[in-house]
This record gives C-alpha cells, sequence and structure tokens, in this order.
C-alpha cells in the first residue's frame, strides 16, 4: 500500500462513535491510560487510540475493536489485524484528534495556538540557527504561525523515526519546500491559527479527511546537516 491516510476530526465527534468501553485496548494502553490524571488527557487519549484503529478498519477491513496497537523495538507505533501490518501515529491539540495510517512508518503532528510561550527560547533549543534567523525575521503577528509550522514539521520527523523530538537532532534537521515529485512531508494551515504536518516518504499518496475544509498543502524534503 503506497497510500497515506490521515484523518483529522473534533474530539467531541470522535467521542460520540468510541461508546464501546475499552476491552479493545492493549493491556499497554490500559497502563498508560490508568497513569494518565488530567480528564482531558484521558478523552484525548482515548479519542486517538479508538480514532486510528476505526480509519484502519475502514482502509483495510475488520472490525475497529479487531486492531492491536503493537509498538517495535524502535518506538514506532503500528497496527496489527491478521496478516496485516500498519505503521500509525497520532496526535492532538485544540480539541482536535489527528491520525495516520500507512504500510510504511509516518509521524503526524497537530499544533495549535496555547498558553504564551516564549518562542525565541523555544526555538533556541531546537532550530537551526537558519530557522531562527527567518524566525527572528517574520513579523510580530506572525510569528506564532511560522514556529508552529516549522516546529510541527520537526515534530513529525522525529515520530516518523520512532525517536521522537530529540533537540541536537532537531536543530539539525531542516524541512525544505521541495516539488510533489520529491515531497516527503506536507503541512496544512488550519482554521484558528493551527497547523497539520505529516511525514511519510516519496511518492506517498496522502488521502485525508478532515471535519473542516482544508487548504492544498505545502510539500517538503528534510535535510540532516552534518554534526
Amino acid at each position: 500500500m503506497a497510500d497515506c491516510h490521515v484523518e483529522l476530526a473534533a474530539l467531541e465527534a470522535v467521542e460520540s462513535l468510541a461508546t464501546v468501553g475499552i476491552d479493545w485496548l492493549s493491556a499497554a494502553e490500559r497502563r498508560r491510560l490508568d497513569a494518565i490524571t488530567a480528564p482531558l488527557r484521558r478523552r484525548q487519549f482515548l479519542a486517538g487510540h479508538w480514532l486510528v484503529r476505526d480509519l484502519a478498519a475502514r482502509c483495510r477491513g475488520g472490525a475497529a475493536a479487531d486492531w492491536q496497537l503493537e509498538s517495535d523495538g524502535r518506538g514506532q507505533p503500528s497496527l496489527r489485524h491478521r496478516h496485516v501490518r500498519l505503521c500509525v501515529s497520532l496526535s492532538h491539540s485544540g480539541g482536535f484528534i489527528a491520525v495516520a495510517v500507512a504500510s510504511q512508518p509516518v509521524g503526524l503532528d497537530i499544533e495549535y495556538p496555547g498558553r504564551p510561550r516564549n518562542l525565541t527560547a523555544l526555538a533556541a533549543f531546537t532550530f537551526s540557527p537558519e530557522e531562527c534567523r527567518a524566525l527572528e525575521d517574520t513579523p510580530d503577528d506572525r510569528q506564532l504561525r511560522k514556529f508552529l509550522s516549522v516546529w510541527s514539521l520537526k515534530e513529525a520527523f522525529g515520530k516518523r523515526s520512532g525517536k521522537g523530538l530529540q533537540p541536537s537532532r532537531a536543530r539539525r534537521t531542516i524541512a525544505r519546500e521541495a516539488d510533489a515529485a520529491s515531497a516527503e512531508a506536507w503541512r496544512w494551515d488550519l482554521a484558528g491559527q493551527g497547523v497539520l504536518a505529516l511525514a511519510a516518504w516519496p511518492g506517498a499518496r496522502v488521502h485525508v479527511q478532515a471535519s473542516q475544509a482544508l487548504p492544498a498543502p505545502d510539500a517538503w524534503c528534510y535535510e540532516v546537516l552534518p554534526d
């Protein structure tokens, strides 16, 4: 399957579908859920883990509860049902859940503005010098959107690798605009200053279902600078 399927949905809409208890969770997922004390975070966890199963079932068959979430030795999550294995990625922000399923490793990140943060300090910790300068040169009223756009592509890259956002590597990883043929990542601007980023592979056929109208995405490729 050279296709990558992405779904973006409101948290409340997913919760209205996932009314089947929690028997479908794996033992590892239940332990993680038990460790979450914040009510909103628990809701996001359940909604995301149900939606990714539901998307897998719609793409490859079976019932959503039949798909079992696993993690390989590299930290890359996947879903299994019988002989089928799909790589997956999940993200949540601003009352929205985003999930992706594909035959190859993928990384997905959704970002909405939250509490005020020191963007310059965060950028210095995770952005390359080139990206820091670009952020500083961005007009004040567009800095937050610029920051989230760069940050989301780095988060997606880290999730695709299974290693997460590692500051030292993030500072050496630059997303550059690409044409459709060479693109391995895509970024959508969302209403309310949100951003959705997907890291997949060159030639991926990306299918998106969303609860809101989305513009055409920007296309990107990654450059990892030497140490």
